[in-house]
């Protein structure tokens, strides 16, 4: 066991929501085995098998299915292809490759509308947001948000969405694992939906960048083409078809995960700062200290800024392994007290 003191020796990195835990040996031996044929184009059998296993994991159709390599690839070609078609609806804050993605767009033209999330408790300001959305081509919603940690919508308002736009509502469920909470099988009701998630988190495999898309036949025909340069590689889609195999491992670094993210929470809340609720594996923090990410990483820990979208106070942290966590409530006190 790492003692705390080696610990702040070096940076600790709690600032990409990646969780602590290395996927199973098996899943590593996977992707050895695509990497050893890795002089070979990624077959399309290979991609539909994970597209079968996707689908399973699921509980949706197969054909509901697109795989890319990473989440965050395939929202960003959605804003590329919709802007295109008009305006594009995103909420504030939000995932910062959204607002990035966004605010380039925005510089070349495209019409972009930000949604402010309601302060303090982060929530969805439901009428605007219709009203807002009703003309747009395409509206995008991290749900659950980021860097909030907190879910913005319910079945009931998704409908409600879907009903009201011409457009399409595109959800990010990147921590769907941690929130138990999804919307994929609405896909089927709504020809305007469709949902993103990823492997990056619960599963281990941020290096290897999976991500798919559950949509239908509208949505699906605009990625169509879109098919082989998004393609992740041999050994990525190897890995993920055996991580899918057996998803125990994940379900169990959920609970390692949201046991520490309770504790770091608790023990936050003793310094006097202010700690937002969290269905994700990252907790978001304000501080009555300015440049808190700043300082933080004075002390050797880096933590998420969010600064672009929120007060300099505000830090998001993620939650990696014990002895890190005591490393950053260390520090965390050191700052505030």
């Amino acid at each position: 066991m790492r003692q705390l003191g080696d610990l702040l020796k070096k940076v600790i990195e709690l600032n990409r929501n990646e969780i602590p835990y290395p996927p199973p040996k098996r899943v590593i031996e996977a992707a050895k085995k695509g990497l050893i044929n890795s002089n070979r184009y990624l077959k399309t059998s290979e991609l539909n098998e994970l597209r079968r296993m996707l689908s399973i994991y699921s509980k949706v159709e197969e054909k509901s299915i697109f795989v890319g390599s990473g989440a965050e690839v395939l929202i960003a070609q959605a804003l590329h292809l919709f802007s295109w078609k008009g305006k594009v609806v995103i909420v504030d804050p939000t995932f910062f490759m959204i607002t990035h993605v966004a605010e380039h767009l925005e510089k070349l033209g495209k019409k972009i509308l930000k949604i402010k999330l309601s302060e303090p408790s982060f929530s969805l300001p439901v009428e605007p947001l219709i009203e807002e959305s009703k003309d747009a081509s395409l509206v995008v919603i991290d749900n659950p948000n980021n860097p909030s940690g907190r879910i913005l919508l319910d079945r009931g308002l998704v409908d409600e969405i879907c009903e009201s736009i011409s457009g399409i509502l595109l959800i990010d469920e990147g921590y769907y694992e941690f929130s138990h909470f999804t919307v994929a099988d609405m896909v089927k009701n709504h020809l305007n939906l469709a949902v993103t998630r990823t492997m990056s988190k619960a599963f281990g495999l941020a290096g290897l960048k999976i991500g798919y898309m559950i949509a239908g036949e509208t949505v699906l025909d605009f990625f169509s083409h879109l098919d082989l340069p998004l393609r992740p590689s041999k050994p990525s889609v190897y890995a993920a078809i055996e991580s899918l195999k057996d998803v125990r491992y994940v379900e169990k670094n959920v609970r390692l995960i949201e046991e520490e993210r309770e504790r770091v929470r608790k023990e936050a809340n003793k310094i006097g700062v202010k700690v937002y609720p969290s269905c994700t594996n990252f907790l978001l923090i304000r501080t009555d200290v300015p440049y808190a990410a700043r300082k933080l990483k004075e002390q050797g820990i880096k933590v998420f800024d969010p600064s672009n979208q929120l007060s300099h106070k505000f830090i998001r942290v993620s939650i990696g392994l014990k002895e890190e966590n005591d490393a950053f409530l260390s520090a965390l006190r050191k700052i505030i007290l």
